[in-house]
């Protein structure tokens, strides 16, 4: 299978999913160091559950049209582990990181929306888009 041009609008739908695992990889992190009793801790949960429903979705639509989501990007493997925190972090820093994080993930989704004509895919990234703003805004709300 060769790959597409950059311009490609598979290669913009694979970088939203990218940027979503990243996510996962961060708010898992908050996840644990979170106390299961601060009120954060439940938005986590939520944006966790969400950020793993949005990647199954995109990676669904990948197979569907016949393309493996693995040639656009590293595995959870090959990806580099980051620790934002050395101890435990405030709420403000979690928020702050993340909010940064869902901020990049909705610019690069404007981007891959205004390249695709496949309307299930647009659908795909319109869900995860509506998903993404409310947790943003609940983040921000905390």
């Amino acid at each position: 299978m060769s790959l597409p041009a950059p311009e490609d609008p598979i290669v913009s739908f694979n970088q939203v999913l990218s940027e979503i695992l990243d996510v996962v990889q961060v708010a898992k992190q908050a996840d644990r160091k979170v106390p299961p009793s601060d009120p954060l801790h439940g938005e986590l949960d939520q944006l966790l559950s969400d950020l793993i429903i949005w990647a199954r979705r995109l990676m669904d639509r990948d197979d569907a049209l016949g393309v493996s989501a693995m040639a656009y990007m590293p595995s959870a493997a090959g990806r580099q582990p980051r620790n934002p925190w050395l101890g435990a972090p405030t709420d403000t820093e979690v928020r702050d990181l993340l909010d940064d994080l869902l901020g990049r993930l909705d610019d690069h989704l404007g981007a891959a929306l205004a390249e695709q004509s496949d309307e299930a895919s647009r659908a795909a990234l319109v869900e995860v888009e509506g998903g993404l703003r409310a947790h943003r805004q609940a983040l921000t709300a905390g």
